[in-house]
């Protein structure tokens, strides 16, 4: 009978000293991340039959399990990748926003400040000094446009060596888990009662740094591994066994990379974010070809439209020494097709202020106005740019070669009746032509040429008269000649101004017309772009994190360490320890006095 309950006292002392060891380490790694809390279990001993029944042998420990829940773990690795899908995007479209909306760095200044220099000098177009003031305002505007640029580029570069960073990051993560799955299988060595607790905490931990970087599943195997998968089932690991991505060079833009997966035939398929669902490196190849891509074309798209508008109507009128206009900034109409790398290359061409054709290149010819007498005289006669032009119906832009002023000769505009005007040209593009003569509502006494299509278009020539055209009046146009000074007239100049609320900016140069903006406007609409692509994400990052706190707390509430169930379970085994010690101490009395009866 003693040695019965000696047995009974060291089990239950051998199985209270283990249980203290757990809630020991229960308390130890109480902020130890990826922790989840072990629980002894135990099991009473098969009892011996006695005769009057049967009597128990005391206590066995039949393993150390953790508290561990697949579904709970599973929301907090999704909401893991969903919030730091949206975190990674939303610093880098946080600097977007800041850079554009910012008054001293973005652009609505610089073309106000560009605008108000043409004002000043329409005031006096020979003024070589407001001359020099609309250079000097030409220069700062493009360098606002490159600074900006400048700044989308390096977010562009930083996103490209995040992406490769976090690349090398995932493959490192993902031998982690294969060499921890090698650990597992050794230690469990097929009983799946008793498993490696720590080790598959770590394996948990690793997963959990893993979707913070790339949205991925873990399938569980027989033998106690996980095979994990990425993206549209590629497998990241499996066993001990890694598939490790990698970063190549994108042949249509060398300046991003792409990330690949590797085939067995030695090719690699590009792994696109929208396979990736979530995770950093999903956030960072969606910024870099979303919001940021966008930004560039946007910004890009400005810049052609409004060099390409300029130019034209600059090579429309004549400088201070007679001469046709030419280029103010550099062409950039070949960029239309790739928007986002317009603004590397825009430059002022135009440093001589005196080459600034702020006249008209048509003037009163030497029939004037017939029959005299009329009381009428012309105030004003410039080109301009038509009213088909830009991208809005075709590829490209229209030409200034293809303008009606361009070789023109001669013009003479006749009225049949008040009302009947026509004009007919001679030399140029629509030589020996006749076209219709209408007022234009946006100058007083102004008329425009339009074309015989239903409805008619703007051809480009407008001119200006002392008061209404007259029954039978005749008004003789030709061409300045060439070196004729014409510091005086400002006519085009003012279509310049113009151009500041034309709208122009057409935001798809490839035949389809989404809305034509004005210059200010459209930076103004990119702004709101930008500003709605941010507030999107940061609603969404808010809402994704919220989530992830709720899941974390609820993993936590069911596998963490409870400091207070940890005390408590330490003083219920101190006892059991005690007691058990008790047995012990009764049991080797019991044995001693067996021992003196027997002497």
């Amino acid at each position: 009978m003693g040695s019965n309950i000696f047995s009974i006292g060291v089990s239950g002392l051998n199985a209270a000293q283990t249980a203290l060891s757990v809630v020991g380490q229960n308390i130890a790694n109480g902020n130890t991340p990826g922790y989840n809390r072990q629980v002894l279990s135990q099991a009473a001993r098969m009892p011996q039959q006695e005769g009057f029944g049967y009597l128990g042998q005391g206590v066995d420990i039949t393993g150390i399990s953790r508290i561990y829940d697949k579904y709970l773990d599973t929301q907090v690795l999704t909401a893991q990748a969903g919030s730091n899908y949206y975190s990674s995007q939303l610093s880098q479209l946080n600097q977007i926003n800041n850079l554009l909306s910012d008054p001293t760095v973005g652009l609505s200044n610089s073309f106000q400040s560009f605008y108000s220099s043409l004002q000043t000098l329409s005031q006096d177009p020979s003024s070589v000094p407001s001359r020099q003031t609309v250079v000097n305002m030409s220069q700062a505007l493009v360098s606002n446009f490159t600074a900006i640029g400048n700044n989308l580029s390096q977010m562009q570069a930083g996103a490209n060596s995040q992406i490769t960073s976090t690349v090398n990051s995932i493959n490192a993560l993902a031998q982690n888990i294969a060499d921890l799955n090698n650990q597992i299988a050794a230690a469990a060595a097929g009983n799946t009662q008793q498993q490696p607790n720590d080790l598959m905490d770590q394996r948990d931990q690793a997963m959990e740094q893993l979707n913070k970087l790339v949205s991925a599943k873990a399938v569980p195997q027989s033998d106690g591994t996980y095979s994990v998968f990425i993206g549209n089932g590629q497998a990241l690991v499996m066993g001990n066994n890694v598939t490790k991505l990698g970063t190549q060079n994108d042949p249509t833009n060398p300046l991003n990379v792409q990330v690949t997966y590797p085939n067995a035939n030695g090719t690699n398929t590009v792994v696109p974010s929208t396979a990736l669902a979530g995770g950093q490196l999903a956030g960072y190849l969606d910024f870099r070809d979303g919001t940021l891509l966008s930004t560039q074309q946007k910004l890009g798209t400005l810049a052609i439209d409004f060099t390409t508008a300029m130019n034209y109507q600059n090579q429309l009128g004549r400088d201070l020494s007679g001469n046709q206009g030419g280029l103010i900034f550099a062409d950039m109409t070949s960029y239309a097709s790739h928007p986002q790398d317009a603004v590397a290359n825009m430059q002022l061409l135009l440093s001589d202020p005196t080459k600034l054709a702020a006249s008209s290149s048509l003037q009163l010819g030497s029939g004037g106005i017939t029959p005299s007498g009329t009381g009428v005289t012309l105030s004003g006669v410039w080109a301009s740019m038509p009213g088909t032009y830009g991208w809005a119906s075709t590829s490209s832009p229209p030409s200034v070669s293809t303008h009606p002023v361009t070789g023109l000769t001669g013009m003479s505009i006749n009225a049949t009746t008040a009302t009947s005007i026509t004009a007919t040209l001679t030399g140029g593009p629509d030589n020996g032509q006749t076209f219709n003569v209408v007022p234009d509502p946006t100058v007083s006494n102004g008329y425009k040429l339009v074309d015989n299509a239903t409805p008619a278009n703007d051809l480009g020539i407008k001119f200006q008269l002392s008061g209404q055209m007259k029954a039978g009046m005749t008004i003789n146009v030709s061409p300045v000649p060439t070196g004729t000074a014409v510091s005086g007239n400002g006519n085009n100049l003012g279509e310049m101004m113009g151009l500041q609320t034309r709208k122009i900016v057409d935001d798809n140069k490839n035949g389809t017309n989404t809305g034509l903006q004005s210059f200010q406007t459209y930076y103004s609409t990119t702004v709101s772009f930008v500003g709605n692509a941010t507030n999107t994400v940061k609603l969404a990052s808010s809402s994704q994190t919220t989530l992830l706190q709720q899941a974390t707390t609820s993993r936590s509430n069911v596998s963490g360490v409870n400091m207070d169930q940890e005390a408590a379970d330490l003083i219920k085994y101190q006892q059991a320890y005690q007691a058990s010690g008790k047995v012990l101490q009764i049991a080797q009395t019991l044995f001693q006095q067996i021992l003196q009866m027997g002497g």
